[in-house]
């Protein structure tokens, strides 16, 4: 087989691709042909005994599927691959959901609507910021995204780097975009989406490292830890939560995890009161208040004395304080809200899961707590073959209870 390059400029380009490509586990296809070299000898014959000439241009099918991807791609054109490739080498990566490579970014998201856009033929607009013109578009397919977590190696084997799902906000801009210019734009169109198409959007940073379920055979043996945790209120927290470690039966270890997010509780329902309270006297109807306006006023605070019931508070510690996905490595399997949690579960789907923790914790902690012949089971405590696994799942909550509550400012934690 005969190669052939139009313009004869590619044919060095195409060598550096597949170098590329072989550098990072990438595999390649043209045309769906595979090639692992281009000689430098233009009448080089890849198969001798065929005499065929395969031309490559910039509009030829190209596909490249990353590592460990096992979804099938559809082909891109050459310009496309090319392109994308050299915007990853030369990007800025920001909270892992941004991603600007000189006059065009990238912005990560997610929606619980996602067969809606099927049905949108446009949802492209644009925007002038000072003298910077931007247009914006919604994408799906491989991006310089996907391209750039591989050069990084955010991937593991449970996580690849590209997921048929992954949806992006495309910004292209006649000059140089900065990283402000994104937070203006992703706040306008997710507005317009919403107002217009009723349409809900969230930036959706990239999430790979706690879904590696391995165990610690690949450990990295340079990890530091962090600061160790001091201040108001933090010693007697960590002192309870360390008391565990005297227990060796999993509904004693239950129960004092069970009191470290009694613990922090109170805090996290005073912020909320705070804010509520906040945004409340933030309107401008504090100005001429009416009947109504008070009522609302004094709601929250009714509602604020009902959160501190047993199920309630660890509901709204739980939600404010915890880290979901990591969560999901440590549910039981009675949990079945949780462990159908994955990267792309919408956000109602994620708040019932967070609803179905606190209130296994709540109930099964009343039942050990109030043990009595006449104690009526509420029918979602943890089963009690599964208490050992159930009781790693609230230490995780606790640890992650315990660091929220050690970021708080002094003057707002209640002890």
């Amino acid at each position: 087989m005969k190669f052939k390059f139009e313009p004869a400029g590619l044919k060095q380009e195409i060598k550096d691709l597949l170098k590329f490509c072989e550098e990072h586990k990438i595999d390649c296809y043209f045309d769906g042909e595979e090639f692992s070299e281009i000689d430098d000898d233009d009448d080089h014959h890849y198969h001798d005994d065929d005499d065929d000439e395969f031309l490559f241009n910039y509009e030829l099918d190209t596909e490249v599927y990353l590592p460990r991807v096992e979804y099938d791609i559809d082909p891109s054109p050459l310009s496309h691959i090319l392109e994308i490739i050299d915007e990853a080498k030369d990007c800025r990566l920001i909270d892992d959901s941004k991603l600007i490579s000189g006059n065009k970014a990238l912005i990560r998201i997610s929606t619980d609507k996602r067969s809606v856009l099927h049905d949108l033929n446009d949802i492209s607009t644009e925007i002038f910021i000072s003298d910077k013109k931007f247009e914006i578009d919604m994408i799906d397919g491989i991006t310089s995204f996907h391209i750039k977590l591989t050069i990084e190696n955010m991937y593991n084997k449970y996580v690849p780097p590209y997921d048929d799902n992954d949806l992006f906000i495309q910004i292209i801009s006649n000059q140089q975009i900065e990283e402000k210019d994104l937070n203006i734009i992703f706040d306008s169109y997710s507005f317009e989406l919403k107002s217009t198409l009723n349409l809900e959007i969230d930036e959706s940073p990239w999430v790979y490292e706690l879904w590696d379920d391995e165990d610690n055979e690949d450990l990295d043996k340079s990890i530091k830890l962090r600061p160790l945790l001091y201040g108001k209120g933090v010693p007697e927290l960590l002192a309870l939560y360390n008391s565990s470690n005297t227990n060796s039966l999993p509904e004693q270890r239950i129960l004092t995890y069970c009191r470290v997010i009694e613990y922090v509780s109170q805090t996290v329902i005073r912020k909320d009161l705070i804010e509520k309270t906040v945004t409340k006297l933030s309107s401008s109807r504090v100005l001429t208040p009416d009947a109504n306006y008070v009522l609302e006023l004094g709601r929250i605070f009714e509602d604020h004395r009902s959160q501190k019931k047993d199920y309630l508070a660890f509901k709204i510690t739980i939600g404010t304080c915890s880290d979901l996905y990591e969560l999901v490595n440590y549910a039981p399997k009675f949990l079945k809200k949780t462990n159908k949690i994955r990267l792309e579960t919408n956000n109602d789907e994620q708040q019932k899961a967070l609803d179905e923790i606190a209130s296994s914790i709540s109930s099964t902690r009343n039942m050990f707590a109030h043990a009595k012949t006449n104690y009526e089971l509420k029918g979602d405590e943890c089963p009690p073959d599964q208490l050992f696994e159930f009781s790693l799942l609230i230490d995780k909550v606790a640890q992650q209870v315990i660091r929220w509550f050690s970021r708080q400012h002094e003057d707002t934690r209640i002890i």
